[in-house]
């Protein structure tokens, strides 16, 4: 088996031919419809956040302003430990965010190219929270794509988000209309704070692994070439901190912080150990493996 080098990646529409309404005339008309009908929810402008800039498939941008309001119900209080717990279960979306998702504008960007623009506000305190932990920041902004890519049906890659650093949003933030009535509640149960070990137990049982969760897949599925191991750590922050071993049908991947991943798997098919590319992206927490499959005989 052979160690890898790494590569730590930290990388700061088509236009439709529809007649897009101008943010005055927007928030003008969802001034009108609350004043028309009051029971409709209470109409707030969010503060800036984060801008997220993305790409499509077709390799055209797309942005998203991450803001925030404290009016915006704020999700169940959850720590770091319990938010990778839930990533590590099987149904993650027992923990939810309430997320207030505007309707989509265009502005122009520094090149002068018209380009869609997706407001998603969340609550005040929880951003906050968010901005001073990388798992909390990951989290939100995967829930983020995700729940933009569902609304409007576009397909975006959630792997290389750029998260501008001298921009706080694209263009000027919607108003946004919160409906009065509590969050969807979370399914997430929280464990005792305090937990009784088995007397037994000893120093090297509490050294506990976390399997981290991982997807292989193959390109192009009918006839497969390369082979790609897509694995999520949300606690790691450098390729530093990874060891990977690859053989030619299995890997063994590890880490020496304080939270110890473990993957120990064998590969679906034979791959060439001298034609394989490994990155790291410290924004997603994604951890690449693309090699090169042996065809067999």
């Amino acid at each position: 088996m052979s160690s890898k080098n790494f590569l730590d990646v930290d990388e700061s529409i088509i236009e439709k031919s529809l007649l897009i309404q101008s943010n005055e005339e927007q928030e003008f008309e969802q001034f009108v419809n609350g004043f028309l009908n009051p029971n409709s929810g209470k109409l707030v402008k969010p503060a800036p956040g984060i801008c997220i800039k993305l790409l499509k498939t077709d390799k055209s941008k797309v942005f998203i302003n991450l803001c925030h309001h404290a009016d915006i119900p704020p999700p169940d209080d959850i720590t770091k430990e319990e938010l990778v717990e839930v990533f590590n279960s099987k149904d993650p979306e027992k923990f939810c965010i309430p997320l207030s998702i505007g309707i989509e504008h265009q502005e122009t960007d520094k090149s002068n190219a018209k380009v869609n623009v997706y407001d998603v506000a969340v609550n005040s305190e929880f951003f906050k929270k968010c901005q001073n932990d990388d798992v909390f920041q990951t989290f939100i902004v995967c829930a983020t794509i995700e729940g933009v890519a569902e609304k409007f049906k576009i397909d975006i890659s959630a792997e290389n988000p750029i998260l501008l650093k001298n921009r706080k949003c694209m263009g000027s933030l919607q108003q946004h209309r919160i409906q009065q009535r509590p969050p969807r509640p979370s399914t997430f149960k929280k464990k005792p704070l305090i937990q009784e070990l088995n007397s037994k137990a000893s120093l090297s049982q509490l050294d506990i692994h976390i399997k981290p969760e991982y997807r292989i897949y193959v390109q192009p599925e009918d006839n497969p070439k390369n082979m790609i191991l897509d694995v999520w750590m949300p606690d790691v922050h450098s390729s530093q901190e990874i060891d990977l071993k690859c053989g030619e049908d299995c890997l063994l991947l590890t880490t020496n912080k304080q939270t110890k991943y473990e993957l120990d798997i064998f590969l679906p098919c034979t791959i060439n150990q001298k034609n394989v590319n490994v990155t790291f992206n410290t924004i997603t927490k994604f951890l690449s493996v693309m090699a090169t499959i042996i065809p067999s005989n």
